[in-house]
């Protein structure tokens, strides 16, 4: 085993000690380690292994306390809301300071996740908004001929203001108005009266228990999420052209054996990371092949990307940033890098989820283990990780540090920080990356 293999079998062991014994690692006794039946695993062992792990665990949390500046960072994620639910505390910091360009890439249109109960509401309260005269851009003259392509800022940012003054009314009719552009986009609407004819179709189709698929309305419910996405991250200021959606092919694709396809899977990507030229990269690398499958795929049509792209330009400076949200979690030894998450933290994703993912704050697909939203589950889990790091740190390290971010902290993210070099040799090993991809 290599240096860093036994350290790390050196954190997951002791940790697992002091769980087990309801003791902190700087009270463990010789006696304790020799006890435990895992210790024979840690080569060398002695308190002064306890001291060098505490030692290893401080250093990933001044890893995950590094400021990012100077920087473009391009955060990638399968669905709408996998980057808030994973890393949105890290991406608060990375946002503040104005010298760094920060990207948002979307894989997948996620229109599964939108229930037809929530569209038929939506497109209720939309024909009802326009029959009162209260969507008063269809009146524009040049609305339908391509205004309707124009002001997709000032949706978000109308929908922002009504969220701060808590008018729900406001914001529904700010989401109302996002509904009207998206439609006349998708049916090519030519004025008013196509676009009641249109509403009304679509809630006949939707009354209908067991309707047909309509391609259009799982286009609409795409861009219904591609909404939400840029409602979150304009709360930090994110303009809309910095939030991409790629809608790459693999989804709902069922393949028994899955290899991206470099047409619709793979080129996407690589064309984002010309365009932008991201310096830091981030990815879900979920634990094996665990469910949702869309997160695997993503995650191998990424590294095809990036080891098209490291061909043809140097990475060396290049960092991958992989993480993990609510469908499955890295154990301390499994991360490099601990990223300190403050109460502050969590009031800004509990508000930002609740106000911005209209369609999830009762999901469709919920995580078998939790029953709520999805931040609170993330926030539970970031809980559960400070805990562990308790154990081998002590809580004083936290209360007393003379760190203002540390003693903040109430919850700790988990993540990998990998260069390119690092990134794809794991991906190869695991996942065979076929030769071409």
């Amino acid at each position: 085993m290599t240096t860093d293999d036994n350290m790390n079998l050196a954190i997951r062991n002791i940790l697992g000690l002091c769980k087990t014994i309801n003791k902190y690692s700087h009270r463990l006794t010789l006696e304790d380690l020799m006890q435990d039946p895992r210790s024979s695993e840690i080569p060398d062992l002695g308190l002064e292994t306890v001291e060098r792990v505490r030692e290893e665990v401080s250093a990933r949390i001044a890893r995950g306390c590094q400021p990012y500046e100077n920087k473009v960072i391009m955060h990638t994620g399968p669905h709408h809301d996998d980057i808030m639910l994973g890393i949105m505390p890290l991406i608060n910091r990375q946002l503040r300071p104005v010298s760094n360009e920060v990207y948002f890439s979307i894989m997948t249109s996620g229109f599964h996740s939108v229930t037809d109960g929530f569209m038929e509401e939506a497109l209720r309260d939309t024909l009802s908004l326009l029959d009162a005269g209260k969507i008063e851009m269809v009146k524009y003259p040049d609305f339908f001929k391509g205004g309707f392509l124009l002001k997709r800022d000032k949706d978000v940012h109308h929908y922002l203001d009504n969220v701060a003054k808590k008018d729900s009314a406001g914001m529904r009719r700010g989401f109302c108005h996002r509904l009207v552009r998206d439609m006349v986009s998708i049916w090519s609407i030519d004025g008013e009266s196509m676009l009641r004819e249109t509403l009304c179709s679509m809630l006949d189709l939707l009354s209908i228990e067991k309707h047909e698929e309509s391609e259009q309305l799982n286009q609409l419910k795409g861009l219904v999420r591609e909404f939400e996405e840029e409602l979150v991250w304009a709360y930090m200021g994110v303009p809309v052209r910095n939030v991409r959606h790629l809608h790459l092919g693999l989804y709902g694709r069922d393949d028994d054996e899955f290899a991206p396809d470099i047409r619709t899977d793979v080129l996407p990507v690589l064309e984002q990371f010309r365009q932008i030229r991201p310096e830091v990269i981030s990815v879900v690398m979920d634990a094996g092949d665990i469910r949702p499958d869309t997160h695997f795929k993503v995650l191998l049509s990424v590294a095809s990307a990036l080891k098209l792209w490291n061909e043809e330009t140097d990475l060396s400076q290049v960092r991958i940033l992989a993480y993990r949200n609510v469908w499955s979690t890295f154990h301390p030894s499994e991360a490099n890098m601990y990223v300190p998450v403050s109460l502050n933290a969590f009031a800004v994703i509990e508000k930002a989820f609740a106000s911005s993912y209209m369609t999830q704050y009762k999901a469709e697909f919920p995580n078998p283990s939790f029953d709520g939203p999805f931040s609170e589950l993330a926030e539970s889990i970031w809980v559960k990780q400070l805990r562990d790091i308790q154990f081998l740190l002590g809580k004083d390290f936290f209360y007393q540090n003379k760190s203002a971010l540390i003693r903040a902290t109430h919850g700790m993210l988990f993540l990998n920080d990998y260069s390119v070099e690092e990134f794809l040799n794991i991906i190869k090993e695991r996942y065979s990356l076929k030769k071409g991809n």
